[in-house]
């Protein structure tokens, strides 16, 4: 009877240093093949999660542009006092009316805001709707995060550059090279070219850059 309680003793042992170390061996494997993948989920997560907002306050924009076109203002082309550093003229909404009304209806405040619309002066007398459409957006949410693009037909975080004629600044918009006119919605600072250069500093540094 005493050898029996003995072998039941033996039975309930815990388990082998050997076992221990397999054990801890197969969770550092796993570790090592999971951790990755979940921080690449995470990275997915947050992009998606700045496009959603990005496109927000691209209609946003879109809707406030309607608004003003339904009213017959002028688009504001004699507002331009900056300069984004490529030879063409931006027009600064900063602070205005339709930059305040644009973040509160897209709820959000970003680091940097730019919608490229079609250049009033070069569609005033051929297409004027395209003076008033949102073709180009960069949306940097903060200063130590990856910028958004939109460039009229998908979201990047590579600057979609092209150099046109006479420093303007010139897309290709659904197989159309269009001339656009950039309004920042949203800076660091009034001094927008210093924004601007912030910009290009961060995508240069990071790769995102393409001349």
């Amino acid at each position: 009877m005493n050898n029996t309680k003995g072998k039941k003793r033996n039975n309930n042992k815990g388990f082998t240093l050997v076992e221990l170390i397999v054990v801890i061996v197969i969770l550092a494997i796993l570790a090592a093949i999971l951790v990755p993948q979940l921080l690449g989920y995470i990275d997915r997560a947050k992009r998606s999660q700045h496009i959603l907002t990005a496109k927000n306050c691209m209609n946003a924009m879109q809707s406030k542009l309607v608004e003003i076109y339904a009213e017959g203002k002028p688009i504001g082309v004699k507002t331009r006092n900056s300069d984004s550093g490529q030879g063409a003229k931006d027009v600064s909404w900063r602070n205005t009316s339709i930059a305040k009304d644009v973040l509160a209806i897209a709820d959000d405040n970003p680091y940097f805001l730019v919608f490229g619309l079609g250049d009033y002066d070069t569609y005033k007398d051929t297409d004027i709707h395209k003076a008033y459409t949102v073709y180009f957006v960069i949306y940097w949410p903060a200063k130590d995060v990856d910028p958004i693009f939109f460039n009229g037909s998908e979201w990047s975080n590579t600057y979609p550059w092209k150099k046109g004629q006479d420093g303007k600044n010139q897309f290709m918009v659904n197989g159309e090279m269009t001339t656009l006119q950039m309004y920042i919605v949203s800076a660091p600072s009034s001094n927008i070219g210093n924004a601007w250069n912030q910009l290009k500093s961060y995508l240069e540094k990071y790769g995102l850059y393409t001349k």
